[in-house]
């Protein structure tokens, strides 16, 4: 982990854009599967409108970058290319949400390598609340199909590779965004990082038990 000079949080892996993989760069390098492979075989879902989200995703980003980031600027930045066409309702609903008025970013698209079980991360958005403490955000389609586990037990493995660095969690928040009847929605659940994680403890251990039951799993996961 590596903070820069304004206190803004980088991560400890690197992603494989042609394969979906990520490295850690330490000596001699290591292949880390992504823990959203592991999530998904362990708590299956079919979610269509991933390209949404992807887009949703990039808004955030961007948005967090703009307003806290080492290279801020004086007006945040707004989706104003065609590319956002497809989710702008969406974006513009989630970039207005009153969230952003109780924290402060201080990382954004943190990728995080999770070591112990040859994994890695992406978080989208960590940020300091009112009370000084630390907390870990993920955006995720309000799509029904999703399997309740998943966002938590992701968020477990990051709230992992943090304590592994010396960085405590205190809160996991979902944010959930999507159209429900047409209209843009956008609504928060959080919980404590220690339950996140033991979430994806138990999620790695479920994951471990199918590799040794059914091998050949390990050799598809990667997306």
């Amino acid at each position: 982990m590596i903070t820069t000079e304004n206190g803004w949080l980088l991560g400890d892996a690197c992603p494989e854009p042609a394969d979906g993989l990520y490295w850690h760069p330490k000596p001699g390098g290591q292949v880390l599967m992504p823990v959203r492979s592991i999530v998904d075989l362990v708590w299956p879902s079919a979610v269509p409108g991933l390209e949404r989200c992807r887009l949703c995703r990039a808004a955030l980003a961007s948005y967090a970058r703009s307003r806290w980031g080492p290279g801020k600027k004086p007006v945040p930045w707004a989706p104003t290319a065609a590319t956002f066409d497809p989710a702008r309702p969406v974006v513009e609903a989630l970039l207005g949400h009153g969230f952003w008025e109780r924290i402060e970013v201080v990382g954004s698209l943190v990728h995080l390598a999770v070591l112990r079980q040859e994994a890695a991360t992406t978080v989208d958005l960590v940020a300091r609340f009112g009370d000084g403490s630390l907390g870990l955000l993920a955006l995720w389609s309000s799509h029904p199909a999703i399997r309740p586990e998943s966002p938590w037990a992701e968020l477990g493995a990051a709230v992992a590779a943090m304590a592994d660095s010396g960085i405590p969690v205190g809160k996991v928040v979902v944010i959930w965004a999507g159209e429900i009847e047409g209209k843009s929605v956008v609504s928060l659940d959080a919980k404590g990082g220690d339950e996140a994680l033991g979430m994806w403890v138990d999620t790695a251990d479920l994951w471990r038990s199918r590799q040794r039951h059914f091998p050949q799993e390990a050799r598809h996961a990667q997306p």
